[in-house]
């Protein structure tokens, strides 16, 4: 009688450790459900379905942007992601990285150190090592994959070429487009500013659909190459586009001040929220002020003879001047 039910514990002890051990296996063997946030701008799928700021994906999600939208994917401690318009990416999160393949348009990507990167494109890829926090552009709507490093070193394989993109360098993979625009950044004394919500400094690529916002006493210049130059005041808000055909650069002026100078050949405007819209051309360049509190600013970078920006502007009042390249005021209204 004792022998039988001491049998009976020893049998029911093995089969719950053989239970609990099976359970832990299958739990170890499960991996990790990664997740990121979405902030969303227009029309955004993920895996074909409709998204909205506030929802979140999974890893090996597939993201695509509609024209004149965009994304903002927050990935933790992993760092973010800004994918623009007319873009598809899919994404893969790891415990310390990230791995993906753009298929289409274009994007920025901000890690920490720690977190390693690689994005796939039809030319080629884009690695971070992680030994340091990388800011990087990527670039696929042309014939080429263009890579351009804001911060950190970020690397683009292309077959057996190997380029290293350091901060404030460009690199290319497949063939280079007959007109490719870099848009370049300064700033004053090289003090951060924000783009697409993250901070960058002089050397910095814009790319066009590129959300730039000034704080106080800080200016910035977009050098867009044979395009032309923008400059914006401190305590400035804007959009900037520009066509990659090289023939259009347009301004969203959301807030404070900025000049736009265009080439010959150029089309150039600069819009503000009350549906004014001021034109330039190669002989004429827009100084346009929106709203209150605009800090004075000075337009001497990039050849731009000097003006002083008018000042204490009543909120929602645009003043838009048009000068000619010896300052010849032709057309302001207010």
């Amino acid at each position: 009688m004792i022998s039988n039910t001491l049998i009976r514990k020893f049998v029911s002890v093995w089969v719950a450790a053989a239970i609990l051990m099976v359970y832990s296996i299958v739990i170890t063997a499960t991996p990790t459900l990664r997740t990121g946030s979405l902030s969303v701008v227009g029309e955004v799928t993920v895996d074909g379905q409709k998204v909205t700021s506030g929802g979140t994906f999974f890893s090996d999600s597939i993201l695509v942007t509609a024209a004149g939208s965009s994304a903002v994917l927050n990935l933790g401690k992993l760092g973010r992601i800004e994918l623009l318009p007319n873009s598809s990416l899919q994404l893969n999160l790891a415990d310390n990285g990230i791995t993906g393949t753009m298929y289409s348009g274009r994007g920025r990507v901000s890690t920490p150190a720690g977190v390693a990167v690689k994005i796939a494109t039809n030319d080629g890829d884009v690695s971070v090592d992680g030994s340091q926090a990388t800011s990087f552009n990527v670039n696929t709507e042309n014939v080429s994959t263009i890579l351009g490093t804001d911060s950190g070193m970020a690397e683009l394989r292309s077959g057996s070429v190997i380029n290293e993109v350091a901060a404030g360098e460009n690199g290319v993979a497949g063939a280079l487009p007959p007109q490719q625009f870099i848009a370049r950044l300064t700033t004053t004394g090289n003090k951060p500013i924000t783009v697409n919500g993250a901070s960058a400094v002089g050397g910095a690529t814009i790319l066009t659909g590129a959300t730039i916002e000034t704080p106080d006493q800080v200016s910035a210049t977009v050098n867009l190459g044979s395009l032309g130059e923008l400059e914006v005041g401190p305590n400035t808000l804007l959009t900037l586009e520009f066509d990659q055909n090289g023939n259009v650069v347009k301004v969203n002026l959301k807030r404070g001040c900025t000049k736009l100078r265009t080439k010959k050949g150029v089309n150039g405007q600069v819009d503000t929220p009350d549906g004014v819209s001021t034109k330039t051309s190669s002989t004429r360049r827009a100084n346009v002020c929106f709203a209150a509190g605009a800090s004075q600013a000075t337009g001497q970078s990039g050849g731009i003879s000097p003006l002083w920006w008018l000042l204490a502007i009543p909120a929602g009042v645009v003043v838009a001047v048009l000068v000619t390249r010896d300052n010849k005021v032709v057309s302001p209204s207010r």
